[in-house]
């Protein structure tokens, strides 16, 4: 696999669904500034915590013998009559895993609208590039009730093809299981770095969590999108609805005025019950609604997390 570093992403945009033209323009603007201390030995813009003798100054520590000569700062010397050595921080590159479910109620879409699944994927296309533009590496994997792909993080113009292709190839299918799915990830990540979770979340909150929870006591950064359409969030405008489980053979038949207020109020609970763990754990939450371009969520993402 090719190891150069994308700067600007052009090859076959037109040919592409996800990462046209079109978003490559408005994606240019934004900065993705992930607030995190890496390993690793790159050029991306993050801090590494191994300690160099070069680049910019962290701290001092103690000579000892086997340390070369060159690194002793004899300023400190000149100051204290003791010989230390001057550390700092390497610049290093970021491992930034995308994970996408593709169960089967991400097949669901309103009228008119592209499906939950549909958003995901041009989401986790627009961060992969500005991933990679950044000089950083994007994994993507995708799954339902397990891991079904993986692809490991890469930096290249053609690593980002490789993923862009994965997410066209990808369609949605099998029951949601983020826990099963982030198990068996968390096995195969050896390197951590920033995890992004791009899911409907229609899944036991309480299990999600307790898996996240292993990424978060590795050091992982993570962040949570959470896509929902229009019509899961208020309930159609119909006297009379199907509505059917995309799960399951489970349905029912209901006027949605009639249910609207109990409705809303179980799943702003639910929602609540999400932001809250997250934020307990101290991973990033964000609501992306379908009705909405994609670009703005991102925007409100990469905003927050500038200010954190």
């Amino acid at each position: 696999m090719m190891s150069s570093v994308i700067g600007e992403y052009t090859s076959d945009t037109q040919q592409r669904k996800y990462l046209q033209t079109s978003d490559l323009r408005r994606l240019r603007n934004f900065q993705f500034a992930a607030k995190l201390i890496v390993e690793g030995s790159f050029q991306g813009k993050h801090r590494s915590p191994y300690y160099d003798y070069s680049a910019e100054f962290a701290d001092y520590r103690p000579y000892t013998p086997g340390d070369e000569i060159r690194a002793i700062d004899w300023r400190a010397y000149a100051r204290t009559d003791r010989f230390y050595i001057k550390l700092s921080r390497k610049e290093t590159d970021m491992n930034c895993y995308l994970l996408v479910d593709k169960s089967n109620s991400m097949a669901y879409k309103d009228s008119g609208g592209v499906s939950k699944l549909e958003y995901a994927s041009y989401m986790a296309a627009g961060l992969a590039y500005l991933i990679i533009r950044q000089g950083d590496k994007a994994s993507l994997s995708l799954g339902d009730d397990a891991l079904r792909a993986y692809i490991p993080a890469g930096g290249s113009q053609r690593h980002l093809q490789r993923i862009l292709i994965a997410l066209e190839q990808n369609t949605p299918g099998g029951e949601t299981g983020l826990p099963a799915t982030l198990a068996t990830l968390f096995g195969v990540l050896k390197r951590k770095g920033l995890l992004i979770v791009i899911s409907d979340f229609l899944d036991e909150p309480e299990r999600v969590f307790s898996t996240l929870n292993m990424f978060a006591h590795k050091g992982f950064s993570v962040l949570l999108f959470q896509v929902l359409t229009d019509g899961e969030m208020f309930l159609p405008d119909a006297d009379n609805a199907l509505f059917q489980d995309m799960e399951s053979p489970a349905f029912a038949v209901a006027d949605p005025n009639a249910i609207r207020v109990a409705y809303q109020a179980e799943l702003q609970a639910f929602l609540n019950e999400i932001s809250t763990s997250a934020k307990a754990r101290r991973m990033q939450y964000q609501l992306a609604l379908t009705s909405a371009p994609y670009y703005e969520a991102l925007e409100a993402f990469l905003t927050a997390r500038g200010r954190m």
